[in-house]
């Protein structure tokens, strides 16, 4: 179901969204104001409506908290996304400076694959929540690849060593990104959420019983359910049709081949 609603696209998810939250308010009102008018006739109470008027401005502190904490990490994760294509693309510069193709054709092609099965193999997996193993093996003959050269001159030995630094770098970089894929609000949030927008839903019920009144309300929730949705949207980065994609990898990938011709 979560993989459903994190596939669907943003404006539709804003309709499902504010349809569910003007559904409940209505059932809610009336089953609520069913027993206030068995129980308590003339029930209007000031009270009630003036704890939903700090509930709401709560409520609303804590989406726009969570808004902001989803946005972070979204940004957080698109850094990481191209600081990879970024490490990719130094590599196979370095790679074409070396000056022995006999010696890095063989690392070169390996980095391709390798960059390749990041946006074939693990972005779908990451999207599922796992990782690649055809992935990480395929960075095995890079690591490998490049350890194993041997620099014959003071020029291949600079080379060599700042391409040791970025294979090493390079393996973070993918550590970094399925940490990444794991970034979340914290359950904690979203069930207190869920929460205060019950009792606010339940407090409104106390309000005057006009058709204005309702819509007023229902355009509150209309709006709470679309600040919901843009949170959820940029909740966990590297999920859903709203998640971050691999381009800057595929560029990368371009500007390997054309480099390569």
């Amino acid at each position: 179901m979560i993989y459903l609603i994190n596939h669907s696209p943003p404006l539709l998810l804003i309709i499902i969204f504010s349809v569910l939250v003007i559904v409940c308010m209505l059932l809610l009102h009336k089953i609520i104001r069913l027993f206030l008018d068995k129980y308590s006739p003339g029930y209007k109470d000031a009270l009630a409506l003036n704890i939903h008027n700090s509930v709401s401005t709560l409520l609303a502190l804590i989406v726009a908290f969570s808004l902001v904490q989803a946005v972070s990490t979204y940004r957080q994760a698109e850094h990481i996304i191209r600081q990879e294509a970024v490490r990719i693309n130094n590599l196979d510069r370095l790679l074409t400076r070396y000056g022995s193709p006999e010696a890095t054709d063989p690392v070169r092609m390996a980095l391709k694959e390798y960059a390749q099965s990041i946006v074939v193999d693990e972005w779908p997996e990451m999207d599922e929540g796992h990782h690649s193993a055809k992935t990480e093996a395929l960075f095995k003959p890079v690591s490998k690849g490049v350890i194993e050269m041997k620099p014959s001159n003071p020029r291949e030995i600079s080379i060599y060593n700042e391409m040791l630094k970025l294979s090493d770098s390079l393996a973070d970089s993918r550590n970094d990104r399925l940490d990444a894929a794991e970034f979340a609000i914290p359950n904690i949030f979203w069930l207190i959420i869920i929460l205060m927008l019950f009792l606010k839903t339940v407090l409104s019920a106390f309000a005057e019983r006009t058709m204005a009144a309702d819509i007023v309300i229902g355009a509150q929730m209309v709006c709470f359910a679309a600040l919901l949705c843009l949170t959820f949207s940029f909740d966990e980065p590297l999920k859903g049709d709203a998640g971050l994609k691999p381009l800057p990898i595929i560029d990368v990938i371009e500007i390997i081949n054309k480099r390569t011709s």
